[in-house]
């Protein structure tokens, strides 16, 4: 490959999250001509670190998968020694108690009464070792884990975290999470040892010294931050039903396109093309659900809440479905004697949460602070509430057919291509954006020098 012919093939990125930043860093690796767009101010999307006086916090329970040997070494090379493992487990709270999630059966017969943990042993016997063919994530969960632990800690916490009922949505919401627990798993822990425990337990992960952000920060350097518009939100692209031809920048800008790549929600791409999709492609996308998030942080005097990565909350009771303290990923993200916690709560725009005040959001997190035994309210000295919008894709029943049906008329358009969660309509890891962006990149290199 010569430079020239690399550099003749302008890519223009639509959104600044993780899948749009590999895409420019991978990109200008490939010695591509990259021009990224951004709504808002700031890159990062979700993936974002954010100050409160002496804390730094995340926007999600974020962490660095280390299952693609590649794509985490060139993470390494970008943040050296500040990227650090960790080791920090995450836990379920149940009725006072707290268990090790993904469940681990040497944990369930410490913490489990005994009427429960005998019917537990004896569903090992009727369920697959692996889920197979199950049709949603209610009959998944009970291949999986059997009815008795399915019913306690996994199908409430889904369909609070979904907003939909467990046997609508798709087996693919449980990513990974239900691996590692079959029959000889259970009775090997339950009634030999803690070896092996940590094979299905996912309390092993990556971290930047200064929090997830670092690596968005880092990877849009790389990506060139000359290369780079935020407060550039995409309003139209225009197209001659083959090709897209320009993007619309604000409503009043054009800028001329050669290969575009969309990060974008698959919804708000269909609505921003000019001429408009036939009303049925429009209707298909109607379909289409995105799940919004709120976030409370609290800054507390005291210097630790828990030591997990994550806590999570199954019970209907409790409004939010997770906190997780950024302290236990990394002591540089808060002074040694306080700590910060970020509490979620998801839910859907036209939902009273939604539009819930922020200080009634603020003394709900405290109210579970106080019933969980986690801290008082008086310790609280920094507060903060963040609105996340589309945060991820609900992965319905059907869901991914009519994503599939969407892309294929987008399939139309030979200069666009689809990366990222919610362009792709899937809840995929950062390190799996990563690599589909390393690939893509790779592709377009590869189309230019064949031209």
């Amino acid at each position: 490959m010569s430079k020239d012919i690399a550099d003749e093939q302008r890519i223009t990125i639509l959104g600044g999250g993780p899948a749009g930043l590999a895409m420019g860093m991978y990109g200008r690796r490939e010695r591509l001509d990259v021009q990224l767009y951004e709504a808002n101010n700031e890159v990062g999307g979700n993936a974002r670190t954010l100050r409160l006086g002496p804390f730094r916090y995340d926007t999600g329970a974020h962490r660095w998968h280390d299952k693609d040997a590649e794509i985490t070494a060139d993470v390494k090379a970008l943040l050296g020694d500040d990227l650090r493992l960790v080791d920090a487990p995450s836990q379920i709270c149940w009725r006072g108690r707290r268990i090790d999630f993904p469940l681990a059966p040497y944990d369930l017969m410490r913490k489990l009464p005994w009427s429960l943990l005998g019917r537990i042993s004896r569903e090992q016997f009727s369920i697959p070792r692996v889920s197979v063919g199950a049709e949603h994530f209610h009959e998944m969960a009970l291949q999986s884990y059997g009815p008795t632990l399915a019913n306690l800690f996994l199908l409430n916490y889904t369909e609070k975290l979904w907003g939909t009922d467990s046997s609508e949505l798709s087996p693919r919401v449980a990513g990974d999470r239900l691996e590692g627990l079959d029959l000889k798993t259970f009775f090997l822990e339950a009634f030999g040892s803690r070896i092996g425990k940590a094979r299905h337990l996912d309390g092993s992960f990556y971290y930047p010294k200064y929090g997830y952000g670092q690596i968005t920060d880092a990877t849009a350097d790389a990506a060139g931050r000359e290369n780079i518009r935020t407060g550039a939100r995409i309003t139209r692209l225009v197209h001659d039903g083959r090709r897209i031809m320009h993007v619309e920048v604000n409503g009043e800008e054009i800028a001329d396109v050669e290969t575009v790549v969309s990060t974008l929600p698959l919804t708000i791409l269909l609505r921003q093309l000019h001429p408009a999709p036939p009303e049925e492609v429009l209707a298909l996308a109607d379909s289409i659900r995105f799940r919004n998030l709120r976030l409370v942080v609290l800054g507390l005097d005291r210097p630790h809440v828990t030591r997990n990565a994550s806590l999570y909350f199954p019970e209907r009771s409790v409004p939010f479905t997770r906190l997780y303290e950024p302290k236990n990923r990394s002591a540089d993200t808060a002074p040694a004697d306080q700590t910060v916690v970020v509490l979620e709560r998801p839910c859907q725009s036209d939902d009273d949460a939604w539009t819930q005040p922020d200080d009634a959001l603020f003394e709900a997190a405290c109210d579970l602070l106080e019933t969980q035994g986690l801290a008082h309210r008086d310790e609280v000295v920094a507060r903060e509430h963040h609105a996340m919008p589309f945060a991820y894709p609900i992965l319905e029943v059907g869901a991914a057919d009519v994503a599939a049906e969407i892309r294929d008329y987008l399939d139309r358009f030979e200069n666009l291509h689809l990366l990222g969660r919610s362009a792709g309509f899937a809840y995929t890891h950062v390190h799996e954006l990563y690599a589909e962006a390393k690939a893509l990149a790779g592709e377009l290199v590869g189309s230019a020098v064949a031209r």
